[in-house]
């Protein structure tokens, strides 16, 4: 039960993640990458990212809400927080250290989170298929 209100906080989080990348890419870019995030390519990856997990939290949202198996949803989490983690630790010398420190955190945090929803996110009892 535990695991699956924390997954729940993850997708919303996520969501409000992906709104903020979509709407202000050059603002919540820099945080993570510093001053390429204020350059033009670096704002299309950012709403790309925004995207993405404006779009994997509104599936896992979806999926939770009306009970069913949200457990695909959770590793697709899992998969693109890790993959944030990986990227984030290899380029750990170019980016500003407090950005560093805040993906990292973030980004492992979620990941554990995710691997927790996969897990525990399977379809209620009584859930329509």
């Amino acid at each position: 039960m535990i695991a699956r209100k924390l997954a729940a906080a993850l997708a919303l989080n996520r969501a409000l993640f992906g709104i903020a990348y979509l709407a202000q890419p050059k603002r919540t870019g820099a945080g993570w990458v510093g001053r390429p995030a204020r350059k033009p390519g670096a704002a299309v990856l950012t709403r790309a990212l925004g995207a993405r997990d404006l779009a994997l939290a509104l599936g896992a949202l979806g999926a939770l809400g009306t009970g069913r198996d949200a457990r695909g949803w959770f590793a697709a989490h899992a998969l693109a927080d890790g993959s944030d983690l990986a990227a984030t630790v290899a380029a750990r010398d170019d980016l500003p250290r407090q950005g560093f420190r805040f993906a990292s955190a973030m980004a492992g945090a979620s990941t554990a989170v995710a691997i927790a929803g996969a897990l525990a996110a399977g379809p209620r009892r009584g859930a329509q298929p």
